[in-house]
């Protein structure tokens, strides 16, 4: 069974509106309400650290990555336009949907098409220059929220960042509860299979070359916390990277992950790899790995972690491959 955050988010309480200080006029029509109510707008604080007033609650939003796409929908909001996004990344059950949601980014967003949309808020990488985040400016309210950097690892951070912007920061609570208790459940009903075990986590977006995972990055935030060790010459053969991730050749596969007991690869949201890491795998060194020999090297959903559906999805896929090897 699948388990995404989609549905919880569904499933989260509606924050009430309580209406106070009622009058009506002697007639029985209604006069004038007060009502204790959100705010017309909030002062948030982004990822860059730039105070940014937004709606209270807003309506018209528009992301311009996907890694804020998914947790907007995780937390229940809807989309007005959207940054481009592969068809594999998306919940199968929630393509249709996301198909009719206008895409007005590619690599750079589409000021006009963007406009014409009149958002009320807007969701920018960290990645654009200043000239192009003024320009936005110019048409809503824009929050920035991390993608790159320091912080890539936080990815539970960037859903927080984003349910502050929207004014839900339970909500953001509620699904990293539910996500560490599906962690603590399969650590404590696996415990016997993953006791002692390495991991490694490997990728591939290029032609002859292959992607390597450190520890402190989004796998190691899912992984680790079940009980699994991390391959320690992975850990080191991304030590020197500025980010503990590294594009490899395929002569470097048996340094990268030969310790590994286990290897989770790089997938979509139906348990397909791409191209590249397809060649990989027709490679003898791929077919030589420790883990590949011993039949336990496994699709283990997105290695960039977008959201809960994204995490959820890929806890889906450790639990088959800890049920495999519960066989062995």
């Amino acid at each position: 069974m699948k388990s995404t955050p989609a549905s919880l988010a569904a499933g989260a309480v509606v924050l009430a509106l309580a209406l106070t200080g009622c009058s009506s006029s002697d007639d029985g029509a209604s006069g004038d309400t007060k009502a204790d109510k959100k705010p017309a707008t909030r002062t948030v604080t982004d990822a860059t650290g730039a105070k940014i007033e937004v709606p209270g609650t807003p309506e018209r939003i528009v992301t311009l990555h996907y890694a804020a796409t998914q947790p907007v929908r995780d937390l229940g909001f809807d989309l007005v336009g959207q940054g481009s996004f592969e068809e594999g990344i998306v919940p199968e059950d929630q393509v249709a949907e996301a198909e009719k949601v206008p895409v007005v980014a590619q690599q750079e967003p589409k000021l006009e098409d963007i406009a014409a949309l009149e958002p009320d808020l807007i969701f920018a990488p960290n990645v654009y220059d200043e000239e192009t985040t003024e320009a936005l400016r110019e048409i809503a309210p824009v929050y920035t929220f991390t993608l790159r950097g320091g912080d890539r690892a936080k990815w539970t951070q960037r859903t927080e960042e984003i349910a502050d912007a929207l004014g839900v920061p339970e909500k953001a609570d509620a699904l990293e509860t539910a996500f560490a208790d599906r962690q603590k459940s399969i650590a404590s009903t696996y415990k016997d299979v993953i006791e002692g075990k390495s991991v490694g986590v490997i990728g591939a977006y290029e032609e002859n070359n292959f992607y390597a995972w450190g520890e402190k990055n989004m796998q190691g935030t899912l992984l680790v916390p079940l009980g699994f060790t991390w391959s320690k010459q992975e850990n080191e053969i991304v030590a020197e990277e500025k980010e503990p991730e590294a594009t490899l050749s395929h002569e470097k596969l048996a340094a990268a992950v030969g310790d590994a007991d286990v290897l989770f690869l790089d997938s979509d949201l139906r348990g397909k790899v791409n191209s590249f890491m397809k060649s990989v795998q027709e490679t003898s060194l791929y077919k030589q790995l420790p883990a590949v020999k011993a039949g336990r090297a496994y699709v283990g959903g997105k290695n960039t972690v977008a959201g809960y559906t994204d995490a959820n999805y890929t806890l889906d896929r450790v639990e088959e491959a800890l049920k495999d090897m519960q066989g062995e």
